[in-house]
Order: C-alpha cells, then sequence, then structure tokens
C-alpha cells in the first residue's frame, strides 16, 4: 500500500485554494479547512474526489479514504485525532458530503498570511475575499462557534503592507471605505442601504437586505449576514465582530471588537436577536434573544439567570497559555441591567440578568410587552 504523501503526488495540486468548507445532506457545516501546513494533504484528497458539483458519495469517500493511506488505521484506532478523515469513514450508502471551495490568484495565501509575509497584493485579494464574505472571523461547525484565525492574520498583515494616505479629502488613514470607488451598479447589486454618514471600512462584508443608519461605523473583519439587518444610527462593529440574520442593533450601540491574539473567538451576535440603544456587547447573544436597553456586558461580568437561579457560565477560549472567558447570553432570553448583593450584603454588583420566560412563548412575550422592556 502506498503512504499518504506517495498518494498526494499522484492528485492534483491545490495551492490556489484558500479553504475549503464541507456540509452534509441537511446543509449543516460540519467541517472548515483551511490550505495551511498540516492541512494542505486533506484539501488536496476532498478536492480530488468530489464530483463537478462537489459531491461526495459512499464511493468516493472509499476513494479517498484509499488515498489516506495509513492515517485510516491510525484513525480507526484514535478517535477525534483525524477529524476529516472520519467524516468520511463515517458517510454511509445514502449519506453524501458537499464541498464548497474558495480560491485565490495566489498560491498558499494564507500560509504566508500565517507567517505575516504576505505582500500587498496578496493581502487586498484577502480583503477583497472578506468583503465578499468568503472568509470570516469565526463560523459554526456542528453547531459550535470556532474562530477561524488566519482572518486576523490577515487584517494584520494587511495593516504592515499599506501605509497611510490621504483619504475623502480629508482623512489620513491606511484603510479605505468599503464604498470609496462603487457605482451606482455596485450599489444596486449589493442590496444594502448606506445612510449618509455611515462609514463602513473595507475587510467588512455587509449582507443583502442591509441597512447602515446615519453615523453607524462597521470596523475591517465584521462580518453582517443581513436578511432584515438595522445598524442604527451611531452604532458601532468593531473589527471581527460576526453579526446574523435580521439582527436590530439599537442607536449607539457598540459589539466587542478583537485584532488578537489570532485564536481568540469573536464577539457573535445570532439571527434574529435585537439589541437595544446605547448597549455595549461582547460574547454570545444566543439566537432571538433580546437586550434591553442600557444593558452593559464585558468579560468577568455576572449573568445572573431568574429560571435557574444561577449563574450562567461564561465560555472558555484558550489561546496559547491565556484563558478567556467570554459571556454567553442563551437563545431566547431577555436580559436587561440590574446589580446583585455581595456576598457580605454590604453593597451592590452590576450583573446582567436573564428574565424569566422563553420568548418563543406568546404568553412571555405579552407580559414583557406590556413592561415596556422589549426592544422593537
Amino acid at each position: 500500500m502506498k503512504t499518504f504523501a506517495e498518494n498526494l503526488k499522484s492528485i492534483p495540486s491545490t495551492k490556489k485554494t484558500v479553504l475549503l468548507r464541507l456540509y452534509n445532506e441537511r446543509n449543516d457545516l460540519v467541517s472548515i479547512i483551511p490550505n495551511i501546513p498540516g492541512r494542505q494533504g486533506s484539501i488536496q484528497v476532498f478536492q480530488h474526489i468530489a464530483d463537478k458539483k462537489g459531491g461526495i458519495n459512499q464511493e468516493a469517500a472509499k476513494e479517498g479514504l484509499r488515498l489516506f493511506g495509513e492515517h485510516v488505521e491510525d484513525a480507526q484506532k484514535n478517535p477525534g485525532k483525524h477529524k476529516k478523515l472520519e467524516l468520511l469513514l463515517g458517510l454511509k450508502k445514502r449519506q453524501s458530503l458537499r464541498i464548497e471551495i474558495v480560491e485565490s490568484s495566489f498560491s498558499d495565501l494564507l500560509t504566508n498570511l500565517e507567517g505575516q509575509k504576505a505582500s500587498a497584493a496578496e493581502c487586498e485579494v484577502f480583503i477583497d475575499l472578506l468583503n465578499q464574505g468568503k472568509v470570516r472571523a469565526a463560523e459554526k461547525v456542528k453547531g459550535v462557534w470556532e474562530p477561524q484565525p488566519y482572518t486576523i492574520d490577515g487584517v494584520l498583515n494587511y495593516f504592515g503592507t499599506h501605509g497611510n494616505e490621504r483619504m475623502e479629502g480629508k482623512y489620513w488613514d491606511k484603510i479605505p471605505l468599503k464604498t470609496a470607488n462603487f457605482t451606482e451598479a455596485d450599489f444596486e447589486q449589493g442590496g444594502v442601504r448606506y445612510a449618509p454618514g455611515c462609514m463602513v471600512r473595507t475587510g467588512a462584508y455587509i449582507g443583502p437586505k442591509t441597512v447602515i443608519m446615519n453615523l453607524a461605523f462597521v470596523n475591517i473583519g465584521a462580518y453582517i449576514a443581513g436578511e432584515g439587518c438595522m445598524i442604527d444610527g451611531g452604532a458601532r462593529v468593531a473589527s471581527c465582530a460576526q453579526i446574523g440574520k435580521n439582527v436590530k442593533f439599537g442607536a449607539g450601540s457598540g459589539i466587542e471588537g478583537i485584532l488578537e491574539p489570532a485564536g481568540r473567538l469573536a464577539s457573535i451576535v445570532e439571527d434574529h436577536v435585537k439589541i437595544g440603544a446605547m448597549c455595549e456587547v461582547t460574547g454570545i447573544i444566543g439566537e432571538g434573544s433580546v437586550i434591553a436597553s442600557g444593558v452593559i456586558m464585558a468579560s468577568g461580568k455576572k449573568i445572573y439567570d431568574e429560571d435557574t437561579g444561577d449563574f450562567v457560565p461564561p465560555l472558555e477560549c484558550v489561546v496559547g497559555d491565556t484563558k478567556f472567558l467570554l459571556p454567553v447570553i442563551p437563545p431566547y432570553r431577555l436580559a436587561v441591567g440590574g446589580s446583585l448583593p455581595s456576598k457580605k450584603g454590604k453593597h451592590n454588583t452590576d450583573a446582567v440578568i436573564l428574565k424569566a420566560g422563553d420568548l418563543r412563548d406568546s404568553a412571555t412575550m405579552r407580559h414583557f410587552t406590556k413592561q415596556g422592556i422589549l426592544y422593537g
């Protein structure tokens, strides 16, 4: 039997592939394979065995397992060690996978970005991928949010290869506005309403049916899914923050951004969330939740759940030797500002309070509406 390395020499190279996304037959994202050292062989195999439409059936999976060579036995003996290969091992007769390929005009783009050695031209190609939403700082894989460190590498590499220059006649910066060279056709095709005075930097993805209101600011690396999103006046979407579909992001509110360290999970607002005015949010805001006006979230702040009578544990994100604790608002909950007494009862500590009830329940919605604390 030939080895994995020998088999790779017999199939086409994939040096211009940036990453692969793998979906199951229900169109759930089950894996992302970036084209970086240690993953390049997997990309070659998956791209080779897929048909012209990107499909991988059981027969194609058998060919993939043959190409993986000695790693198949290792995967069978050590479950969890070769997760991409295990997708092929577990594929049954009527099941299938589908790959989505993201490519660039440059070879080994992510490898060069990871080493902070990409050229200015390579960085601009990567920023264009961010503009199109083809790469992003975090993606939900098998229902779990995963950081995509190469996005931060790409943004920092861009900073290093571009100097300041005059922009818009009166600004001195290195990151132009996303719409600086837009034609009317570009605006029409994008399907986004940009109100006068809003500022969206290049490298941010703004999905169709989004409204960016006056004086709102969206930074490089941010991702806004669209489909009914409203970023209201004076709101701030910081670097690499992720905003889902049909999100109402209230006036003057902000979401924390990250630019380092690469590997830390970005702040995320999931689909159908409503955030009131003058909020500051970080961590993960679960689908369908409502954040009442004026709520201030921060790492380390307690989130108390009236339903359970306990605190919501933060999400741990470990990068190297550093552990980050990210606040979490569970799906379909109402969060309000509040305070809790200290252990000795001598003072109150600022906290976020999750009101009892599920927002999918009509009686709960009527109750909160009467109280006037739902953001409409």
